[in-house]
């Protein structure tokens, strides 16, 4: 039966631009299930109306968490063998805070600021003779301060990044991995995470943040080398001239 994995486009070889997206690719790389990702024409077709979505058989499967529940109830892959149930609680916990506050100050450090928008304009809307950019950057800042996010100041939402951060750090310590000696399914978002904090090509005040913690740079090029090597390749390439 095939999967396919419906997920925002991404250049060959690197991480996906959307962190929930690039969980769940993770994630089937980590289950060892083959998989095949599109770009759909539109995504608003979905009920949710929001990537990653996968198809299994005839199953549609929408949120990156459901589908990690899929994989567990569907596959047996539950990604999170021999953990202990603090260690899930932690787990848990931690993939919360990304998911709740964290990718707020993301969304809005390269949607509403004007130094991360400026990339990102450039990166999605080059031209953008109809102006579609700004409509879109209005409605996540309108989303965005509705959620309580856009109502802080810049020091506050900063301070919350930073904390956030500064937390994934201090769990990881000097690990390799979270949890585990070996990846589980809380090393599928948190890199995700870290991946589109620090090594994106939008560079915004967050990848500072990251880079002022060893191991979690350490932790980005151990993921990369693992999971997205050619893309490492390019960076380091990249870095190198």
């Amino acid at each position: 039966m095939s999967i396919t994995l419906y997920a925002f486009p991404t250049a060959p070889g690197f991480f996906n631009g959307s962190p929930y997206c690039g969980k769940v690719d993770i994630l089937f790389k980590m289950a060892g299930i083959d998989f095949t990702t599109e770009m759909p024409e539109d995504y608003k077709v979905f009920s949710k109306g929001k990537l990653p979505v996968i198809k299994d058989g005839d199953a549609i499967i929408q949120d990156s968490e459901i589908i990690r529940y899929h994989l567990a109830e569907t596959y047996g892959h539950s990604l999170d063998e021999g953990l202990s149930a603090e260690a899930k609680a932690t787990g848990h916990a931690v993939c919360r805070m990304l998911d709740d506050r964290s990718v707020l100050g993301l969304v809005w450090s390269r949607w509403v600021e004007d130094e991360g928008w400026a990339q990102t304009k450039q990166i999605f809307f080059e031209g953008d003779p109809t102006g579609e950019g700004e409509v879109v950057r209005g409605n996540i800042r309108e989303g965005l301060t509705g959620a309580g996010f856009g109502l802080h100041s810049e020091e506050e939402q900063r301070r919350f990044i930073k904390e956030d951060i500064d937390a994934i750090a201090a769990l990881l310590g000097d690990r390799e991995w979270f949890l585990s000696d070996t990846p589980t399914y809380l090393d599928a978002t948190v890199f995700s995470f870290i991946a589109n904090f620090y090594g994106s090509p939008i560079r915004t005040w967050i990848a500072p943040l990251v880079a002022a913690h060893d191991n979690l740079v350490a932790y980005f090029e151990r993921g990369m080398a693992r999971w997205y090597p050619e893309g490492l390749k390019m960076l380091q390439q990249t870095a190198a001239e």
